[in-house]
Order: structure tokens, then C-alpha cells, then sequence
């Protein structure tokens, strides 16, 4: 491949039993307007025959095979560490990009040093909402709850999001990053927290690189498009971990004490929450191993000095619409 201008980007796919998905996601890699240093997919031992796809029809693609699923996070670390470029592209299996949004997302960047992350408009696929625009994500938002959602996600694309904007950070089912942010934030040699499997990843390397003074931006031109649900995840899982991941992206991001002075925006989630264990006894075990990690994601927090002593942009409410 023939690399357009200085700056030099890598993709990074994680694959899981995604068979139906992954040619259109890499065919959307082949077709950006800026051309990648690498194209790498990790996959986490499918079974569907993935692999043979990438094998058979993406020759170009460097292609590592695990022996056993370990999870989404796991997966962007090993891929992101085989890669060597200014800029990193982490894209989901089940999405797909215009062929402008490297190209767009890297323009809009320029110099501005201070950005370590940037995304684009996502939308949802067409054939999973009816033909209808539908926002997936623009962008990662948190709320003074700890509760974190992707900013417009279920609503319909009205222009709402026509402006540029910096945000708490970008999803990272498709997201490009800087690769001085991301050896920056590392902590114990991870981008992604990997006890975390999958879900609230990303939103954890926004915190961390929020702590350390780095910026998110959203860029509205630059769409991507997001099926959801191409791998499958049963309902039960992605809610026990979400359950899980949200209590230790708190304590590996912020003190004690932080959290308590905001006992009042936290208690009416963690109401929510009871009644949810109350309907879903299975998430009772989820606390419980996520108490057992709490001195873990203690001292992973003391390891990252913080830099930006601003607390995150805290949006209002308890982040349920």
C-alpha cells in the first residue's frame, strides 16, 4: 500500500465468529482515501469460519489467530502493539466507514497536538433500522451518575449533531488514535484494561486520557456506520458486564473521596441498579466480583498521575433517557 502524506495510520479489527460481517467491514478498510501502513485482524478463536474468509479474500491483511476468546479488549491490545504508526483506526467487525472518514478525521486534527482521539458520525446500519438514520454514536458522554452512554444513541439523525464538538471521548467500534496518547495512558503495559473482557474499554481509556490531559473531538462529516450485535452476545452477558466494568471504570479513574461528594447525583442510579439486581439476581454476582478487584483498580489508578485536574464534563442526570 501507498501511504498518503506524512502521518501514518493502522487498522485494528477484533473479530468474533463475524462471518457475515467482515468482508464488508475490511472491503470498507480497502476503500478509505488514505491508505493504511497495516490492516490487522485479530480473531478471538471463531468458529463460523472467519479466518478462512480473511484467508481466502484479504490477502493483505495480517491476519492472528488466538486459541481462545479473550475478549475485546485483549484483542485491540495485541493488535495495537504489532502496529507502528502515528495513528491508530480500532473499527468493530460489524461496521463499515465512508471512503472520506480517515481522510476527514485526520484533516480536521491538523496540528493540533493536544487531540488523541477522534470519531466520526456513527450511524446505524440500514438494515437493522428499517432505512431510517439512526444515531449509534457521536461520541462517549458521562453523567454525574458514572453512568456512561453513547451521546445520541436510539435517536434519529435530525441535524442535532451537525457541529464539531469536543467530547468525553469516541467509541471505540470505530475510532482513531493517537499513538502518543495511547502509550501515554497505558497502564501496566494496557490500552484497554483487559480484566474488563468488553464494554466500558473504551470509555475507561477516555477517562484515563481525560486524567492525563488529552482531548477527544467529534467530527460530524467523517460516518461510519454500525450494525450492532454482529457478533453473538446474548443480552445477559453484555449486562452483567456492563453491571460489572462500570463499578471498577470508577475506582481505576477516580478517588474515593471524588466519588462520595457526588453521592447525591450516584444514589438515584444505584436505586436503578438494586431494582435491576431485584429483576436480574444474576448481577448480585457481578458486584461481588467486581468488590473482589476494587484494590486492583485502586492501585491502577495511583500508577496514572493525573495531569488535568478539571473533573470530566459531567453531564446532568443519571444518563437513563
Amino acid at each position: 500500500m501507498i501511504l498518503s502524506g506524512k502521518t501514518t495510520v493502522s487498522a485494528v479489527v477484533v473479530s468474533w465468529n463475524s462471518k457475515s460481517d467482515i468482508a464488508v467491514c475490511l472491503n470498507s478498510l480497502h476503500s478509505q482515501s488514505y491508505s493504511f501502513q497495516q490492516i490487522i485482524v485479530v480473531d478471538n478463536a471463531s468458529t463460523d469460519g472467519t479466518p478462512e474468509v480473511i484467508e481466502q479474500n484479504f490477502t493483505d491483511v495480517k491476519l492472528i489467530k488466538q486459541s481462545e476468546n479473550q475478549g475485546f479488549a485483549r484483542g485491540n491490545n495485541i493488535g495495537i502493539a504489532e502496529t507502528q504508526s502515528d495513528w491508530v483506526l480500532t473499527l468493530n467487525p460489524d461496521a463499515r466507514l465512508e471512503p472520506d472518514w480517515t481522510s476527514t478525521l485526520l484533516a480536521f486534527v491538523g496540528k493540533n497536538e493536544k487531540i488523541g482521539a477522534i470519531g466520526g458520525k456513527l450511524l446505524g446500519d440500514k438494515h437493522s433500522t428499517g432505512g431510517e438514520r439512526v444515531i449509534d454514536s457521536t461520541g462517549i458522554e458521562i453523567f454525574k451518575s458514572r453512568r456512561i452512554r453513547d451521546r445520541g444513541f436510539g435517536r434519529l439523525d435530525t441535524g442535532q449533531y451537525e457541529l464539531s464538538d469536543r467530547v468525553f471521548g469516541v467509541c471505540a467500534g470505530a475510532a482513531l488514535y493517537r499513538r502518543s496518547m495511547l502509550d501515554d495512558v497505558m497502564v501496566e503495559g494496557e490500552v484497554f484494561p483487559e480484566y474488563f473482557f468488553c464494554y466500558y474499554e473504551d470509555a475507561d481509556l477516555a477517562w484515563r486520557a481525560w486524567r492525563r490531559g488529552w482531548e477527544a473531538w467529534y467530527c460530524p462529516q467523517a460516518i461510519g456506520y454500525h450494525k450492532r450485535g454482529g457478533s453473538p452476545v446474548a443480552g445477559k452477558f453484555s449486562r452483567y458486564l456492563t453491571h460489572r466494568n462500570r463499578l471498577w471504570l470508577i475506582r481505576r479513574n477516580e478517588s474515593s473521596m471524588k466519588t462520595f461528594s457526588a453521592l447525591f447525583s450516584i444514589i438515584p442510579h444505584e436505586v436503578l441498579m438494586l431494582l435491576r439486581i431485584i429483576r436480574y439476581p444474576y448481577l448480585l454476582k457481578a458486584v461481588i466480583e467486581s468488590l473482589k478487584s476494587m484494590r486492583k483498580a485502586e492501585k491502577q489508578r495511583c500508577l496514572l498521575n493525573n495531569k488535568n485536574l478539571q473533573p470530566p464534563p459531567f453531564q446532568r442526570g443519571i444518563g437513563f433517557n
